[in-house]
């Protein structure tokens, strides 16, 4: 085996290592994006090939969800603007209320739901992308931050004015 055999072979199996570890995170981050599991799962494969094509980037092997995740973030953000055609329509998401519930508290969750994803389309794309990823996604605070390309503070604010915007809007409707 020669030694390029040998460095495709542990690029291989750092690709597995770095897929079966984050696939899930990967796919919430871009599904929280994209609202669309088809293209969710596009962006998931996407990013992975991406990942495996510049890991020579990665300096820190420790950070590698993060630098992951940012991968997957941006490579959503680009298929959205592909799509200019045809945006993502968060109020358009199944919800799936439970069989046996109440019809109409069904419904009132559906309608609450659509007030909460009307609300969150409001806010700016970078307040929605900072809400989104910390509150929807449950990424870190740490995670958010690289995957925006901005400080921690300035990520801290961006969740906080999102959140107060979103209070502010909701406000004696939920």
């Amino acid at each position: 085996m020669t030694a390029s055999d040998v460095r495709l072979v542990e690029a291989q199996r750092w690709l597995v290592d770095l897929f079966e570890r984050h696939v899930e995170a990967v796919f919430h981050v871009a599904y929280r994006v994209t609202w669309n599991a088809a293209d969710a799962e596009d962006v998931v494969q996407e990013s992975f090939v991406r990942a495996f094509l510049h890991r020579e980037d990665l300096r820190d092997p420790q950070r590698a969800r993060s630098w992951l995740l940012a991968i997957a973030y941006r490579q959503a953000l680009m298929l959205l603007r592909a799509r200019k055609d045809s945006p993502a329509d968060p109020a358009s998401l199944e919800t799936d209320p439970d069989r046996g519930a109440d019809p109409l508290e069904a419904v009132l969750h559906q309608e609450r739901a659509a007030l909460v994803r009307r609300a969150i389309d409001g806010l700016t794309d970078d307040l929605r992308a900072a809400v989104v990823l910390r509150d929807a996604a449950g990424l870190p605070l740490r995670d958010v931050e690289q995957i925006l390309g901005i400080g921690l503070s300035a990520t801290k604010m961006r969740v906080a004015r999102a959140r107060e915007q979103l209070r502010t809007e909701l406000e004696g409707v939920l």
